[in-house]
């Protein structure tokens, strides 16, 4: 678990850093438009649609840790040519920035899974809470770095430097199984597909996931537009609004700490159900006008409310897979998330030019609020067997 624990952290802070400043360099020193960036977004989760079946692969036939680290750092790689000037080039980068950050957190998540069958709860909530712990300081430093080093190319490169540490730690990573030997090409192709096949007959998994993202891709918006709606439209500086999201970093590993302690008994149905619920609400909130303070607060609960359903969406993930293989649930579960986003995202974008990101947060509110409800039609989820499959076909 320390090795999870300590590679989470570092690639947490890239992660968190990476949401907060990307969308203000590019609509600010780039000078592209907010509709512009969520279809630089819509690229991303293209990218993450291809790189994760092709990835999620080579991670079933030379293990997660491998090619988690790797995925590293061909991030890593793509924030150095960010960093060194090729900023207009993120338009080429997107997808495979995309494809590359999902495998790493798939990769990191399964590893995850891994930890332990019985704390299965208490594992994922010791995973998310460092990863909301990264979320308090990172989004402050790295905006006050690209103040005190006058813009966020420098950040990249130093983002790129924390990448590599967190690929070599994550390569310390014990126990994990050998991968069985490698076949003809055929053979291989036709045991990833039969063992995608078998996640996608798993119709209570489908059902998990197509619902989770249903709710999830309502609310969208804030996390697409929050950055450029706060410093654009209510008038933060770009360290304000780190300072704001580091807040919300602190309630969200408030949050995670809590859940935690209770995780492993609670009903995953019932919890999804009231956190969706609030959260969609708290996006209403930041929708209802122009004021300072109300969308502060909003953004401050709304985002750790959604974090929170992180680690047992992956639980509920896990549990469903049913007689599919634990890799092969998870990289459905990516595949299925990239296309909801790709598709979000690019409506977003349209919708943005023609009614406004406030109008966004507010319609996407009363939507989740609606789609919650749709938690409640899943059935409650099997505990976790001991020995969770690794493979994608037994």
């Amino acid at each position: 678990m320390a090795v999870v624990v300590a590679t989470a952290l570092l690639f947490s802070v890239f992660t968190v850093s990476g949401e907060v400043i990307l969308p203000l360099w590019v609509t600010r020193d780039l000078g592209l438009a907010p509709s512009q960036w969520a279809q630089l977004r819509s690229l991303r989760m293209t990218g993450v649609l291809v790189g994760v079946i092709l990835l999620g692969a080579l991670s079933d036939r030379f293990g997660q840790r491998l090619v988690g680290a790797l995925s590293m750092l061909g991030v890593a790689a793509v924030l150095v040519a960010l960093g060194l000037g090729w900023g207009m080039s993120i338009w080429v980068a997107m997808p495979f920035y995309g494809a590359l950050v999902s495998t790493a957190f798939v990769n990191l998540n399964t590893l995850t899974q891994q930890v332990s069958d019985r704390r299965q709860g208490l594992a994922n909530s010791i995973y998310r809470s460092v990863g909301a712990a990264a979320g308090i300081g990172a989004p402050v430093l790295a905006t006050r770095l690209a103040l005190v080093w006058h813009g966020y190319p420098p950040v990249f490169l130093a983002l790129a430097g924390v990448l590599v540490v967190a690929a070599v730690v994550l390569l310390r990573y014990p126990g994990e199984p050998t991968p069985p030997p490698l076949g003809n090409l055929r053979a291989e192709v036709r045991r990833l597909w039969e063992g995608y096949r078998a996640a996608l007959r798993e119709r209570e998994l489908v059902r998990v996931i197509c619902y989770s993202q249903t709710w999830g891709n309502v609310l969208a918006g804030v996390g697409i537009f929050a950055a450029i709606r706060f410093t654009r439209e209510l008038g933060l500086t770009d360290q304000q609004f780190g300072l704001l999201s580091g807040t919300a970093g602190a309630v969200t590993l408030l949050a995670s700490v809590s859940l935690g302690l209770f995780l492993d008994r609670v009903s995953l149905r019932k919890l999804h159900f009231g956190v969706a619920l609030v959260a969609s609400a708290c996006s209403v909130l930041m929708g209802l006008g122009n004021s300072v303070l109300l969308g502060a607060l909003g953004f401050v609960l709304s985002g750790p409310l959604c974090a929170m359903l992180s680690g047992p969406v992956s639980m509920w993930v896990s549990r469903a897979a049913g007689k599919s293989s634990q890799t092969a649930a998870f990289t459905v579960h990516k595949v299925l998330s990239g296309l909801y986003l790709a598709l979000t995202s690019a409506l977003l974008g349209l919708l943005e030019t023609w009614i406004g990101m406030r109008a966004i947060f507010l319609y996407g509110g009363l939507a989740g609020v609606v789609a919650s409800f749709l938690f409640l039609a899943l059935r409650e989820p099997p505990p976790p067997e001991l020995g969770a499959r690794l493979s994608v076909s037994e």
